[in-house]
C-alpha cells in the first residue's frame, strides 16, 4: 500500500475513531465537553468561509471554459451535469429497497445521555451559499459577453486563496472538527453502533457504484470483451487514486489509460483533465447512500422522491464547486444535506466522519468514472459532429 496512506487524513481518522473506541469511557467529563466546543468552533469556521469557497471555485472552474472550442464545452458541461444527475438517480433507486425496506439493517441512534458544550461560539452568516453558487454562475455568463481578462485574472486570484484557506486552513483543522464529534457520539453510545454496521453499507456503494459504470461501460463498448480491455486499461489509474486518495494524483495515468480507450487521443487529453474536479461520478453513489442510511439512523423519514430531486438539482450544481482535498466534497455538500434533507450537527459530523474513512473507496471509484466519461463523451461527440456535418451539407 502507498506510504502516504499511512500519514493521510482517512487513516488517521480510523486511529483517532479506534483510541476513542477503546480509551473513550477514561476520558474525563471535562475534556469531553471542551472538545466538543472546539469542534462546533471549527464548523463555524467551516460554515463561514464556505460561501466564499463556493463562489471562487464555481467561477474559476467555468471560466476556463471561455477559452476552449465552443461545440467542445457546449457538450462537456451538460453532459457532466446529466451524468453526475443520472448516478446520483440511479444510487437513490438501487438502494432505497434495501435501505428503505430493511433488507440491510440499520439501527436507529437513540442516545440514553447527551453531551453538551462547554462553550459556544456563533459567527454571522455573511451570504447563503445558494446566493454564491447563483452569484457565481450570473458572473460567467455576464463574463460571456464583455469578456473581461481583467476579471479572468481575478477569478484564478480568487481560486488560489480558496485553494490556500481549504489546504492552510480548513484541511489542517478536520480531525480536530471531527475528533469533539467522535467523543460525542461515544460518550453517547453511537460510534460503536455506526462502525459496526456501516461497513455494510460501504459494501453496497462499492457493489452500485460499479456495477452501474460497468454496465454502462458494457454498453459504451457494445460487447462485454472490449469493455473489460479497457476495465483493465483504467485499473492502474483506479489504484493510484484509492491509495492516494486524489482524484487529480491519477489524472496522468487515467488520459494514458483513455488514449487506449479513445479512437480520438486529443479528446482524453482535454476531457480527463477538463472534468476531472465536476465529474465525481463515485460521491454521486457515495454521498446519498451514506446520507440515507444516516437519515435511517437518526430516526428520521426516508427521503422521498420530490425531496431528493431537490437534493439531486442542487447536488449537480454542488459538483461545480469541488474541492480537491480528502472530504472535499464532503464539505461542499454538507448545507445541501443541511437545506433539503435537514441534518443536524450530529449528523453532517457522521456523515463526514465516514465519507472521510470511506475516502480511498469513493476517490477510486471516481477515476473510473473519469475514464468512462472519457468513452461517453467520445460517443456523444461524434454523434453531434456527425449531425452538424450533415446541416452543413444541406446548407
Amino acid at each position: 500500500m502507498n506510504k502516504k496512506f499511512f500519514t493521510s487524513l482517512p487513516f488517521f481518522l480510523i486511529v483517532m475513531v479506534l483510541v476513542v473506541l477503546a480509551f473513550g469511557n477514561y476520558f474525563p467529563l471535562v475534556f469531553k465537553q471542551f472538545a466538543l466546543s472546539v469542534s462546533l468552533l471549527c464548523k463555524e469556521l467551516i460554515i463561514f468561509v464556505l460561501p466564499f469557497i463556493i463562489f471562487s471555485f464555481v467561477v474559476s472552474g467555468l471560466m476556463e471554459f471561455q477559452s476552449d472550442s465552443f461545440k467542445l464545452v457546449a457538450i462537456l458541461i451538460p453532459l457532466v451535469c446529466l451524468s453526475n444527475f443520472t448516478g446520483l438517480w440511479v444510487s437513490y433507486i438501487a438502494s432505497s429497497p434495501v435501505l428503505n425496506n430493511s433488507i440491510l439493517s440499520i439501527s436507529q441512534l437513540n442516545p440514553d445521555k447527551i453531551l453538551t458544550p462547554s462553550f459556544e461560539f456563533h459567527l454571522p452568516s455573511i451570504i447563503k451559499n445558494d446566493y454564491a453558487l447563483l452569484g457565481a454562475i450570473l458572473l460567467v455568463f455576464f463574463n460571456n459577453f464583455i469578456k473581461s481578462q481583467k476579471l479572468i485574472m481575478f477569478s484564478k486570484i480568487m481560486n488560489k486563496f480558496a485553494n490556500f484557506i481549504l489546504k492552510k486552513v480548513i484541511c489542517p483543522i478536520l480531525p480536530v472538527f471531527v475528533l469533539g464529534f467522535i467523543i460525542k457520539m461515544q460518550y453517547e453510545g453511537t460510534l460503536s453502533l455506526i462502525i459496526k454496521e456501516y461497513s455494510l453499507v460501504l459494501l453496497l456503494i462499492v457493489i452500485i457504484t460499479y456495477g452501474y459504470m460497468a454496465t454502462v461501460m458494457v454498453l459504451l463498448c457494445k460487447n462485454f470483451k472490449s469493455a473489460l480491455v479497457k476495465m483493465k486499461n483504467l485499473l492502474p489509474s483506479v489504484l493510484i487514486g484509492g491509495s492516494s486518495m486524489s482524484s487529480a494524483a491519477a489524472i496522468p495515468t487515467t488520459i494514458v489509460a483513455s488514449e487506449k480507450n479513445l479512437e480520438d487521443k486529443k479528446i482524453a487529453r482535454f476531457v480527463v483533465p477538463a472534468s476531472a474536479n465536476m465529474h465525481l461520478l463515485g460521491d454521486c453513489f457515495a454521498i446519498p447512500i451514506l446520507a440515507c442510511a444516516l437519515i435511517i439512523s437518526f430516526g428520521h423519514r426516508y427521503p422521498t422522491p420530490l425531496e431528493y430531486l431537490a437534493f439531486s438539482l442542487r447536488g449537480v450544481l454542488a459538483k461545480f464547486a469541488a474541492a480537491g482535498i480528502p472530504g472535499g466534497s464532503a464539505i461542499i455538500f454538507a448545507p445541501v444535506l443541511i437545506d433539503t434533507f435537514g441534518f443536524s450537527s450530529e449528523m453532517v459530523t457522521a456523515f463526514t466522519t465516514l465519507y472521510l474513512i470511506f475516502d480511498p473507496i469513493a476517490t477510486s471509484t471516481n477515476v473510473f468514472g473519469h475514464g468512462m466519461f472519457a468513452l461517453l463523451f467520445e460517443k456523444v461527440y461524434n454523434l453531434v459532429s456527425k449531425k452538424f456535418s450533415k446541416l452543413n451539407n444541406k446548407e
